[in-house]
């Protein structure tokens, strides 16, 4: 069954199945229905949950022996597998296929992967996940739908659902979905009770704009240091800001790093964003960073990003601080990797 991410949350009250898949363009959606679906699972006693990062050389070994496994710990388990392509070979298609249509009533089988092309959603295993299970397409939400979808997400919040904040959110983050949503949640903390001083508020985003973490991630993505360095001093001080730029790291750069490896074939900048639907307002500072920075540099940057993600967890005992600013400065080319 093909469900869109708005109705998701919906249609998983009424019934959680045993297979999802989760896929498109924008990130930030495909997270926010993965963790819709591990949510509700958890509600309904899948305690224990198991992931794999699959990529040309994985094992489906791996995932065969988990699912046939009996747990120690829960009767109810999630078994997620992330996609860092839909190119998965012969071998990955064979397994994949197979699961696909033999997950067991105590398994949740989740499946996600960024966008695919139409061959890639015409192939086999594609087509046994779409009969198997619940496909959700993950598509960008355009320009001339992204107000309604501020509004809606401020309603879910519990926020005064205002066109006019929605408008000028919409026009301070310049169409980014991440942006977007920071600044609803930044609402939130500070009108707990929904009620928006609307004038208020309009005025002090006006004044905020340029220091947004969408701001520092692009200006580090463009390679200008000096302002890397200008907005994240000024951003330091709001305690939340590792957390969310973190994640708005991580989401960014993943996404970078899926059309560097297409660029490796494809071989033009302009044709790669195409396929990856970048916002035009943001092609300039992507397509720079596609240009600067190999695969290898991205994968690093990701694997630090990691180690932030679990010193914030208190798991690591990184200065998260100091490592996030190294990172920015790496990202526009000031420093050298030296972890």
């Amino acid at each position: 069954m093909q469900i869109k991410p708005e109705q998701l949350s919906k249609v998983l009250t009424k019934q959680l199945d045993s297979l999802y898949f989760v896929f498109g363009p924008e990130l930030l959606l495909v997270e926010q229905s993965l963790t819709h679906i591990k949510n509700t699972a958890k509600a309904q006693g899948f305690d224990e949950r198991i992931s794999f990062e699959v990529n040309g050389n994985f094992d489906w070994g791996k995932i065969i022996a988990e699912l046939s496994a009996t747990s120690l710990f829960s009767s109810k388990r999630i078994i997620e597998c992330r996609l860092t392509t839909g190119k998965i070979g012969q071998k990955g298609s064979k397994a994949l296929t197979k699961i696909a249509a033999n997950v067991a009533d105590d398994i949740l089988f989740i499946v996600s992967t960024g966008k695919l092309d139409f061959a890639q959603q015409k192939s086999k295993w594609f087509k046994t996940l779409e009969a198997n299970g619940n496909i959700v397409q993950a598509w960008e939400v355009q320009r001339d739908h992204l107000v309604g979808w501020i509004a809606n997400h401020m309603t879910e919040l519990g926020l005064e659902s205002s066109p006019k904040i929605a408008e000028n959110i919409a026009y301070y983050t310049e169409g980014n979905l991440l942006a977007s949503l920071q600044e609803i949640q930044k609402l939130k903390m500070a009108y707990p009770n929904g009620n928006i001083d609307i004038e208020d508020y309009i005025q002090q985003l006006g004044q905020q704009s340029q220091y947004t973490i969408y701001n520092l991630i692009d200006s580090a993505l463009m390679g200008d240091s000096e302002q890397v360095l200008k907005i994240y001093a000024l951003m330091t001080t709001d305690t939340a800001m590792p957390i969310m730029l973190s994640g708005a790291l991580y989401r960014e750069i993943n996404s970078i790093t899926d059309m560097a490896i297409e660029l490796q074939q494809v071989k033009q900048v302009g044709s790669v964003m195409s396929n990856h639907r970048v916002w035009k307002s943001r092609q300039t500072a992507i397509g720079n960073a596609l240009k600067r920075l190999p695969y290898q540099r991205l994968q690093k940057i990701l694997l630090s990003l990691g180690r932030i993600d679990r010193s914030i967890k208190g798991v690591d005992n990184l200065n998260v601080i100091d490592e996030l600013r190294i990172l920015l400065l790496m990202l526009a080319g000031k420093t050298l990797w030296t972890q």
